[in-house]
């Protein structure tokens, strides 16, 4: 591990790069919605375009990935990141330029998702993956914390594009850091003929850990996207609810380490799995009926609760696929993983168009107990 963590850093810097560009239209969005007159359907679709490349190209690229390099397709991934939220930011008249950015945004994530999760699963075995994906989960919330947090007020202040520009910035230094921090390794051998596809039991196995980590995310994506909506309605400032929905990301600073920590007790997964996610679920279904000063409180020990065993979750399709067919098996399961992202938003902001800012939060709660039945059915199939 010692010898990774130049490495470690450059996939902080990705990750963090990558929630602030994903979350640059919650930041701008009490100036970007008035701005372009988008109601809250219109606003989702905005967010969930961000994912909806991947839920096309996913599988083809996974099926390429040998080709390709996982170094060079994540370089290029951080290039239409970076170009995507220039474009974004060029918008004047018409939303049409916020759309094709985001398209082209949601090219570079599956790019990036898609090999490097392949790159830290292939790198770390064991005991170490939960600590490596630790570092891998944890800039994607510390990104999106940042920008909730600093971004908003600023935006109010200079105009709705200075999220978009500052996530640019974000991204074109992590394309250094990356490149300067990681190598091109040598291609792994095609499998053995007759060993090439996945297995029925490999296929399903990823379809169950593709879908319970689209809910997880899909919790904390809604969440970000309409708590501070939902807390502004009920009395807070812009800069007071986005403060508050921010301390959601900035506790997983310590909750994602200790629960890679905790996971490599293997007696202590499944409780903590179990505990932490159904607590987390309560917590977010009380947000919007609690006393708004106690917003942060609950937003800031529902992080704690659902961060605690993300690494886990993350996990799941190193225990399901080997190696050789990694990448295949990868494309199966971010199908999952990208149809929940590009969906949930949307579906969100429609229930928000139709029953008020109260919905997507109830919404992101089930999400999450979808995503434990997901996880505990993906166990017994692991288990027979």
């Amino acid at each position: 591990m010692r010898g990774a963590i130049p490495f470690l850093c450059a996939v902080f810097a990705v990750r963090a790069a990558l929630g602030a560009l994903f979350q640059a239209p919650g930041a701008a969005g009490p100036v970007l919605v008035p701005e372009f007159g988008l109601d809250w359907t219109a606003f989702g679709t905005l967010v969930g375009l961000f994912w909806f490349p991947g839920l096309v190209l996913v599988y083809p690229l996974g099926l390429a990935a040998r080709r390709l390099g996982d170094r060079t397709g994540s370089l290029l991934g951080l290039g239409f990141l970076t170009l995507g939220a220039v474009v974004c930011a060029a918008a004047v008249d018409s939303a049409v330029p916020l759309y094709a950015g985001r398209l082209l945004m949601g090219v570079g994530t599956v790019l990036v998702i898609l090999l490097m999760t392949k790159m830290m699963q292939d790198r770390f075995q064991g005991a170490d993956l939960f600590l490596a994906m630790s570092v891998y989960v944890l800039g994607w919330p510390i990104g999106i914390a940042a920008a909730q947090a600093v971004l908003p007020p600023l935006a109010l202040n200079l105009g709705w594009q200075l999220p978009f520009l500052v996530a640019a910035v974000a991204g074109a230094l992590a394309f250094v850091a990356l490149a300067a921090a990681s190598r091109q390794v040598e291609r792994p051998p095609a499998p053995p003929p007759g060993q090439a596809r996945l297995t029925g039991r490999e296929v399903r196995l990823m379809c169950l850990a593709g879908a319970s980590w689209a809910c997880v995310n899909g919790t904390y994506m809604v969440l970000v996207t309409f708590a501070p909506p939902l807390l502004v309605e009920r009395g807070l400032s812009v800069a007071s609810a986005g403060f508050a929905t921010s301390l959601m990301s900035w506790v997983n600073i310590l909750a994602v380490p200790a629960g890679a920590v905790i996971a490599r007790r293997a007696a202590l997964v499944l409780p903590m799995v179990v505990g932490c996610i159904t607590a987390a679920a309560v917590l977010a279904a009380l947000l919007p009926f609690a006393d708004v000063g106690l917003a942060a409180l609950l937003l800031a020990a529902h992080g704690l609760l659902y961060a605690l065993p993300i690494t886990i979750f993350s996990a799941l399709p190193a225990l399901a696929v080997p190696p050789e067919r990694r990448a295949q098996g990868l494309g199966v399961y971010f199908i999952f993983f990208y149809a929940g992202c590009t969906g949930f938003p949307p579906v969100a902001g429609w229930l928000a168009d139709r029953a008020g800012t109260v919905a997507p939060v109830i919404f992101a709660a089930g999400l999450l107990m979808a995503a434990l039945a997901f996880f505990l059915a993906f166990r017994r199939l692991v288990a027979r």
